[in-house]
């Protein structure tokens, strides 16, 4: 995801960045190539080990990344709207969107509805045990949003008033449970402190669906003016407002998960996937940055939106960079121990 948001955010960005027409689409189809090999692999692991399926669900820890499947799709659909179908994917890039933004779908309101249901009945949950990663499973909604309003254009027009409608509820649910499940977080961080050492980046995560909830808004809210014109512009003034009072609390809460990972290296943080949450919390404040300079033309809007996707270009190209040392280290050991092995053997001979 943070792949495909970092490439997605150089696209969209409503100000000149050098390079955009090949660094965006080439960041873009990375992403793109990587979902295509582990989206199959991971339906035909779910569907050859239910088993495993439903122990990961089971578990508090690994049940809340069942939310990345659906946004890693929403990703792939704005990128084959606004990369690919202009590019001559055309037809095909559309009716792949569709379809995979109808899987999304699906895949949000079981995470949405499955993973917060075990929670409140079969996990075992302690106060000082909530993480960050508890947004997961209920943020797929709310990455809908944007995907849904770029593809409403090309759905039949019968179809799009009740799409409209669909998009606003999963925007709502996702960002109502998600609302609340900051307050617990926040209430944990109050009475158990910050999380150190690896638990910080997971700080990240609540920053991702405050930014992306205000770019789905506005999304939604422009789609919603042209198919309900009797209400005018109400919809996009909303989702200016609800974007202004929602751009404040995350940029408070990227201060505090900033300051807290500062904090956490000089403790000796150490590397881990979990860094990937840099990338995604940062590319979805991006995109709502993004969107209140498009609404409004507020030249503040439009500095902090550049340097947020410098800050985003920075943490993707360091955590890139680690996740290819550590996933090419065995692979170097083994070569080294086979010349070792044959210096040996050319020696002993």
């Amino acid at each position: 995801m943070g792949t495909g948001a970092l490439g997605l955010a150089i696209v969209a960005s409503p100000y000149p960045v050098p390079g955009a027409n090949v660094a965006g689409p080439a960041i873009w189809s990375l992403a793109a190539i990587v979902f295509a090999i582990l989206f199959p692999l991971l339906t035909l692991r779910v569907l050859l080990a239910p088993g495993d399926f439903v122990a990961q669900l089971r578990d508090p820890a690994t049940a809340q990344l069942w939310g990345l499947p659906p946004m890693a799709a929403f990703a792939i659909v704005v990128g084959l709207v606004r990369i690919a179908a202009p590019h001559g994917g055309g037809t095909v890039a559309i009716v792949a969107a569709q379809a995979l933004w109808i899987f999304g779908v699906a895949g949000s309101l079981f995470s949405a509805f499955i993973v917060p249901y075990l929670m409140v009945t079969e996990h075992d949950l302690r106060p000082d045990g909530v993480l960050g990663t508890w947004v997961l499973p209920v943020v797929p909604p709310v990455v809908a949003a944007v995907p849904a309003a770029l593809l409403l254009p090309t759905f039949p027009a019968p179809l799009r008033p009740s799409i409209l409608v669909v998009a606003y509820a999963l925007l709502s649910v996702g960002f109502a449970l998600t609302a609340l499940k900051i307050a617990v977080y926040y209430a944990r961080l109050l009475f158990h402190k910050i999380p150190t050492g690896g638990l910080t980046p997971g700080m990240w995560l609540v920053v991702g669906p405050l930014g992306q909830s205000i770019a789905g808004a506005y999304a939604l809210g422009t789609g919603a003016a042209g198919i309900w014109p009797e209400f005018g512009n109400g919809f996009v003034v909303a989702a200016v407002v609800y974007g202004m009072f929602v751009w404040g609390f995350a940029s408070y809460w990227l201060a505090l998960a900033l300051v807290a990972t500062v904090r956490a290296v000089r403790a000796g943080m150490p590397f881990s996937q979990r860094w990937w949450a840099f990338t995604f919390a940062t590319g979805m404040l991006t995109a709502g940055t993004d969107a209140l300079f498009t609404a409004t033309h507020a030249a503040l809007f439009s500095l902090v939106a550049a340097v947020q996707l410098a800050l985003l270009a920075i943490v993707w190209t360091l955590v890139a960079t680690l996740t290819v040392r550590i996933a090419a280290r065995p692979l170097t050991l083994r070569l080294s121990r086979t010349l070792c092995a044959q210096r040996a053997s050319t020696r002993s001979g």
